[in-house]
């Protein structure tokens, strides 16, 4: 005898909710960081090329330095 198993509509209604809920999550915290990677380059990009050397950077660096500070790559 084999047994079966029905989903009820509010388990699959529980999952797609819970998966849109993850997604928005998501969406907000690449719109957060996206907001920190541009408040990071307005704050270097209006600092004298003697104030990037200062911090050990050059002008020709700020992009990807301002990209791997906000996404943590190392």
């Amino acid at each position: 005898m084999a047994l079966t198993y029905a989903a009820s509509p509010l388990d699959g209604l529980s999952h797609a909710w819970a998966s849109f809920s993850k997604s928005c999550a998501v969406f907000f915290e690449e719109v957060g960081r996206a907001r920190a990677a541009r408040a990071l380059y307005a704050e270097f990009s209006t600092m004298s090329d003697d104030e990037l050397d200062a911090h050990g950077l050059k002008r020709c660096d700020v992009s990807q330095t301002v990209y791997a500070k906000v996404y943590d790559l190392r």
